[in-house]
């Protein structure tokens, strides 16, 4: 082990909980749903659209950043959704995971908060926003949703299987079909995330909407030739 591995897990052991996973199901395009039960979930307080961090691997400084969908003190469990695409740490994790493994994580911690939405939502995404759709359920179910995908047979199917309703688009440079059908979705609290070019193009666009929104949440999770986003 380096110096560097040294130091990452000695500031691991000071700051990181270790979470158990208690189970693993395969979904279809790429997504892999994951329940890990740890000690520390049970003194936890969570809202959705917090952000649950965690090492796959001992020894690396980096964290991998996702949403939970689900909370549960009582049992101290949570549930992950991950998109595996590209070939990073967390996206071979996944690949590989099994009820027993064991990761260490930090959190929950705040990103957006969506425990008190107010009316009905316009819920705008891709691949990566899944997981907050997911948690936003929790909460209400006064939403319309609008995503973008590479595959969008293939999110339309797994949207499907976690009882989502929504209207997927393919992507595209200039984004009009998504556009064209958030602006149509009728009024509510817009919530945009995802790509961070999609994010801009959505914030800038429903000013014009026939429904401006009443209040606009936005955040960015990716970006073409970035890292670091969470």
């Amino acid at each position: 082990m380096t110096a560097l591995e040294r130091l990452a897990d000695l500031a691991g052991g000071m700051m990181l909980d270790t979470a158990r996973v208690t189970g693993v199901s395969r979904l279809p395009a790429d997504f892999v749903r994951v329940e890990l039960a740890a000690e520390a979930f049970r003194k936890a307080t969570w809202v959705p659209g917090a952000k649950l961090q965690f090492r796959p691997r001992r020894g690396t400084l980096g964290l991998r950043t996702y949403t939970p969908i689900s909370w549960d003190a009582e049992r101290g469990v949570t549930e992950l959704l991950g998109f595996t695409h590209g070939d990073g740490p967390a996206a071979r994790w996944l690949r590989q995971v099994a009820a027993g493994d064991t990761c260490e994580v930090f959190g929950p911690r705040r990103s957006l908060d969506l425990s008190a939405p107010h009316g009905s939502v316009v819920f705008v995404g891709d691949e990566s926003s899944v997981a907050l759709a997911c948690a936003l359920r929790t909460v209400t179910g006064d939403v319309t949703h609008v995503f973008e995908a590479r595959d969008p047979a293939g999110l339309t199917e797994v949207l499907a299987g976690l009882g989502i309703d929504a209207q997927v688009v393919g992507k595209t440079a200039d984004r009009a079909e998504l556009l064209s059908r958030a602006r149509t979705a009728g009024p509510g609290r817009l919530v945009v995330t995802g790509d961070a070019a999609t994010v801009h193009a959505v914030r800038r666009d429903s000013r014009t909407w026939p429904h401006a929104p009443g209040t606009v949440t936005g955040k960015a999770y990716w970006a073409e030739g970035r890292t670091g986003l969470d």
